[in-house]
């Protein structure tokens, strides 16, 4: 009797654990459901987010430095940006083609290609070359400093886009300063960005200079205090 009372016990004892067992075991697959179905909520928000972000700042940009630096606290447009894409490039065509001392020639030269059509750099180099400013360069240290002075007319809304702009060219040599605007037309293409050797995106398929000498700071002065003396005599 005792043994069967004991067998009765054990077997309860048994199916009460299983009952546990069971129980523990839809407790489990009940929290497993309710993870995943967090889960996939959360990543749908996440994903709605991501796509609300996107479209808002679909025409914005944030400019930084190369050390990562953010250069201006708010975005700029995509217009903006495009401005400032054509003014760089125009600045880095003007600045490489017509800059240069006796050390930066070729390099200065082999940067503009980037900038530049090779037909159009040709005949800007020839120039120089005629006018023997390398020579002067190279001889008696003449120094040509050339940067971009103002954007006249960007226009196209397709390729190319076409750009009149001016330059302003310095040239230092025997103590004296000669003073030179370039008047530039051109018409711009996309190209591949290479940093850095084209940084923009941008180039130029047409780029003609017309040069115009500008009095000297000497002549300027000497102008201006004519111009004084007229006035206070008349």
């Amino acid at each position: 009797m005792q043994d069967k009372s004991f067998l009765n016990m054990d077997k309860e004892r048994i199916l009460k654990d299983f009952d546990h067992l069971s129980k523990a075991k839809k407790q489990s697959a009940t929290a497993l459901k309710l993870c995943l179905i967090f889960s996939v909520v959360v990543v749908l928000l996440v994903l709605l987010w991501g796509f609300a972000v996107s479209q808002t700042a679909l025409s914005k940009v944030v400019i930084l430095s190369k050390s990562g630096e953010y250069l201006q606290t708010e975005a700029v447009s995509t217009e903006a940006l495009f401005s400032a894409r054509i003014q760089s490039t125009c600045n880095f065509a003007t600045s490489y083609a017509n800059s240069f001392d006796r050390q930066s020639i070729k390099m200065n030269q082999a940067k503009a290609q980037f900038y530049v059509n090779r037909n159009d750099l040709n005949a800007i180099f020839q120039k120089y070359f005629n006018d023997r400013a390398y020579s002067d360069a190279t001889n008696t240290g003449a120094v040509y400093n050339c940067n971009l002075e103002k954007i006249e007319r960007i226009e196209g809304d397709n390729e190319p886009y076409k750009v009149s702009f001016t330059s302003l060219l310095n040239v230092y040599s025997g103590g004296k300063v000669w003073r030179f605007r370039l008047h530039c037309d051109g018409e711009i293409i996309s190209t591949t960005p290479r940093y850095p050797e084209n940084v923009t995106g941008f180039m130029f398929s047409r780029l003609v200079q017309r040069t115009e000498q500008l009095p000297t700071e000497q002549e300027s002065q000497s102008n201006g205090s004519a111009e004084e003396n007229q006035d206070y005599i008349g």
